[in-house]
Formats: structure tokens, C-alpha cells, sequence
């Protein structure tokens, strides 16, 4: 073919992507039924990213962008994948993109509310299109995305019909010119010309300019939307003879404008802060070194809700008294995977809590900060602490060679209690563990109190711990309640955590 498929395949970047995984999902398709995965470094997966593109193969863009490294690193599984020699989301291009979506949900442990969708070029334009139909039409696909992006992609098909129509007329930039002609010459051939079969255009394509009303881009008014483009005006004009409106700049930025009016405030036209550079040095707006990955990847991870204790900054207030020490992380945590709660955990260790004779030993409380409404009981809380401290005890058998003999089970009794004004529920009762901390690790009975508070405005469910040997009369316990009794669902203005 033309320049569509002169994509340069030469040496990879500086910091080789990972090692991929050629994976088959169809075995009646001995060339194009594969795609490629890139496991991330953890064994557990925290979100998929899955790239299309189209009149390419999946191994060309592995030399021409960092994304599967930098995800590799943050817990997500990236996923490159071809829709072959599409330029719209016709019955066969989502048919092909429901198997290859619905065989990694099958093959890898994910979660499928954790997907973000992206296409590359051409495959932009279908990617969009296709990710508008799993919520137009929701039953029909395997997975709904929770981020779409696509980079250096026409988003308005008739556009394209266009656009195709002036670089044949203006004859300037040879290789524009041939990949005009195909374009017109493939559309025509399939689905007609864009003047006569308006009603076509408009169903297939993600954005339609031409219609003031709502298009199909609709659908995607509660999604977060990334369009990426190369916006240097001046270099097209020198190298490629084209203004603005010989771009798709015009068609995308409507796109987004649209979308931001309807109400979508996850919606971005993403200008590169870097000129598009081909892998073997080319200067070339046409490539996904356009997206800056550490960038992306930290949106995906947003958009996502893939805990990071380093970037993350509490939506909430929870003060850290002088010399209490802190702590952050995902939730359910490493150590007790069983939780089936997800959100974060962020931790007030009491100054000697992890010294042996201070009146403050393993005393400490800790929020979780829980997504949604769980249905949470005594019964319920009994399994979660049991599971967790449980966790706790064995990740600290192996580092601090506690004997085997010197375990003791863990046992959990909790009851329900009465709840404080503001609260929704209390709960009160017993941790019966090892304590790993002592230099001759021993049983010990942990007393532990929790509160449950809603903070509706977020969507979010605040779960209080107490935890300390002492009794209900000691001090330590008025100290974490003042703790607890600062916390806020909001953040204060000008205060910390």
C-alpha cells in the first residue's frame, strides 16, 4: 500500500518495551488472529490498556512508544491489537474487537470495570465509535471502558471523506495524495461517497460536525475522553503544505468542545508538548511518541482508580498528630486479597506502637476509604479483620523467623454498637493474634472499636479502626478519637491530609 503502511520499523527506543506475549485468539486466523500482551512487573493486574491500531501490525508500535514499559511498572497490562484495514467500526471491526477484548478478560485475572480503551491513527476513529457502542448498546460487548483516548486520529468520518476530497484537489505532498486516494477509494467502494449517504456517515462515524445535534459522541458524556495531536500549525504549513483546516485539529477539537458543553469535564484536546518523532529519528506528527507516557500512564492510573501512595492525595481531611507515623496503600491490601472492598487504607500509628513496653504498643487507627455503599456487619467485619490480621501475621513469620511453633490462630469477634451522632454504624470487639512485634513473639488480645460514616458527596464510605491492648479507659483512646472525630469527607482548605 501507500504511505499508510510505510511505518518504519527499525530498532527500539532507548529502554526496550518489555518482553510481549504473542497471544492467539483465534486459531482459524493464522496471520491477523493474535494480539500482543505485555504483562505488568506484579503479579496482580490493576487496569488494562488496550491499544488498536490498523493497516499495521502490533509489533510496529512497540518501537515507537514507551507506554507498555511505563505501565509495566505500575501494575497495568497493556494490550496491542490490529483491527486489520479498517477506517470505521463496521459489524466485522466490532465483532473482531469483542473477541480480542472478551478472550484477554478470559485469559488474564482482571477487572473488568478497569479498562481503558485507545486507538492509533485510523484505528482512533473506530476505537471511538466502538467504544460509544458498548454504552449505546451495553448487552452487545464484553466490556464498557472507563477511559478512551485516541492519538492523531480522524474522528469525524464524513471529515475524512473531506479532507481526502482537498488533498486530491491541491496534488501537493505526494504520499497525503496517494493515501487520499485510497481513502476515497475505499469509502466509495463501501459504503458510498460522503455527499450522497449522509445517514451512513453519520451513524458510523463518532462525530459528525455537520449535525449541530447530539451525535453519536453522546455516549460518551460520562466517560473520560483523550484526543492527542501533533498542533505544530507551522510545520505543516513548511513540510506538508496544509493550514489548519487540511488537519484533523478542527474536526477533533469540535469533537471535545461538544462533549465539554454536554457536561463531560473529563474531555481534553491534548496539544504534544513534543515535536512527533518516527523511531528511526523522522520528524512525523503521524506517531505515538506524540503521547508522553509517564504523563499518560498517570492519567490512565486516575481515571482508572489504581491506588498510588506516592501521587495520591486524599480527596478527605485526617490529620497526623506530631510524631504519629503514616501510612498509605490500595485497598484490599497485598497481604488479604479476600477483602472484596476496593478504595484505599490510610494509617495513624501512635508513637510506640511498634515498641515493646510503651503505653502505646500496637495501638494505632486506620481509615478505609471504601468505594461505594458496602453492606457491612459483624459477621462481615469478623471475616475482613480475620483475613487481614491473619495477612499481617504471615508476610512476618518468614522476614523475622518467628518459629513455627510460636503461631497462634487468629480470631476475630466483633459486635454491633451504638453508633455516635454523624455516624451510620459502630461496631465493637476483639483481636486474638500473634504479636510478631515482641522479641518473643506471644499472643496478644488487640481491642478494637470501628466506626462507619457516610460521605455520600463522594461516593465514598469512611470506615474507622481503633486498635490497642490498652483498656477502654486508657488514654490512647481518647487520643485516636480526636483523631477520627478531625476527619472530614472533605478536603480543608489549606490543610493537609
Amino acid at each position: 500500500m501507500t504511505a499508510l503502511l510505510a511505518f518504519c520499523l527499525l530498532f527500539p527506543r532507548a529502554g526496550a518495551a518489555q518482553t510481549s506475549e504473542k497471544v492467539i485468539f483465534d486459531a482459524k486466523d493464522s496471520t491477523d488472529g493474535y494480539y500482543l500482551a505485555v504483562p505488568p512487573a506484579s503479579k496482580a493486574i490493576k487496569g488494562v490498556v488496550v491499544l488498536f491500531c490498523s493497516f499495521t501490525t502490533p509489533e510496529s508500535l512497540l518501537p515507537e512508544t514507551r507506554i507498555p514499559q511505563v505501565a509495566y511498572t505500575n501494575g497495568i497490562l497493556t494490550v496491542l491489537a490490529s483491527v486489520k484495514d479498517k477506517l470505521y467500526a463496521d459489524t466485522a471491526a466490532t465483532a473482531r474487537m469483542n473477541r480480542i477484548i472478551r478472550h484477554v478478560a478470559g485469559k488474564y485475572p482482571v477487572d473488568t470495570s478497569r479498562f481503558a480503551f485507545g486507538g492509533y491513527d485510523y484505528a482512533g476513529n473506530v476505537l471511538l465509535r466502538y467504544a460509544e457502542l458498548t454504552f449505546q448498546y451495553p448487552a452487545r460487548f464484553p466490556v464498557r471502558p472507563k477511559a478512551v483516548f485516541a492519538v492523531d486520529s480522524p474522528v469525524d468520518l464524513a471529515g475524512l471523506w473531506h479532507w481526502s476530497e482537498r488533498q486530491i484537489k491541491k496534488n501537493y505532498y505526494p504520499s497525503t495524495v496517494a493515501d487520499a486516494k485510497f481513502i476515497v477509494g475505499k469509502l466509495g467502494q463501501e459504503i458510498g461517497s460522503a455527499p450522497q449517504n449522509p445517514a451512513r456517515y453519520k451513524e458510523l462515524s463518532p462525530f459528525y460536525k455537520a449535525d449541530e445535534a447530539p451525535g453519536n459522541e453522546r455516549y460518551l458524556k460520562n466517560t473520560p475522553v483523550r484526543l492527542y495531536y501533533d498542533a505544530d500549525i507551522a510545520w505543516h504549513l513548511k513540510n506538508r503544505g496544509n493550514g489548519y483546516y487540511d488537519t484533523a485539529l478542527p474536526d477533533a477539537t469540535e469533537m471535545i468542545s461538544r462533549l465539554l458543553v454536554s457536561g463531560n469535564k473529563d474531555a481534553e484536546f491534548v496539544a504534544s508538548a513534543q515535536p512527533g518523532m518516527r523511531n528511526n529519528g523522522t520528524r512525523h506528527p503521524n506517531t505515538l511518541s506524540i503521547v508522553d507516557e509517564v504523563e499518560f500512564i498517570d492519567w490512565i492510573k486516575g481515571k482508572l482508580d489504581i491506588f498510588d501512595p506516592v501521587s495520591w492525595e486524599p480527596p478527605y481531611h485526617l490529620p497526623a498528630p506530631e510524631g504519629w507515623a503514616t501510612e498509605l496503600f490500595a485497598l484490599p491490601p497485598e497481604f488479604a486479597p479476600g477483602i472484596a472492598l476496593r478504595g484505599s487504607e490510610d494509617i495513624r500509628f501512635m508513637p510506640g506502637w511498634d515498641k515493646a513496653g510503651k503505653e502505646d504498643y500496637w495501638s494505632y487507627s486506620y481509615l478505609w476509604w471504601v468505594e461505594g455503599d458496602p453492606a457491612l456487619t459483624a459477621k462481615r467485619l469478623e471475616q475482613y479483620l480475620t483475613e487481614y490480621y491473619e495477612g499481617l501475621v504471615g508476610r512476618n513469620i518468614g522476614p523475622r523467623k518467628i518459629p513455627r511453633e510460636r503461631i497462634v490462630p487468629t480470631r476475630v469477634a466483633m459486635k454491633q454498637a451504638k453508633a455516635e451522632p454523624g455516624d451510620k454504624d459502630a461496631y465493637r470487639g476483639t483481636i486474638h493474634m500473634l504479636d510478631y512485634q515482641a522479641e518473643n513473639p506471644r499472643p496478644i488480645v488487640l481491642n478494637c472499636s470501628v466506626y462507619v460514616q457516610e460521605c455520600a458527596g463522594a461516593g465514598r464510605t469512611a470506615v474507622f479502626f481503633e486498635v490497642s491492648p490498652q483498656p477502654a479507659s486508657h488514654a490512647v483512646w481518647q487520643k485516636m478519637t480526636e483523631v477520627r472525630r478531625q476527619f472530614s469527607c472533605k478536603k480543608l482548605p489549606g490543610a493537609g491530609s
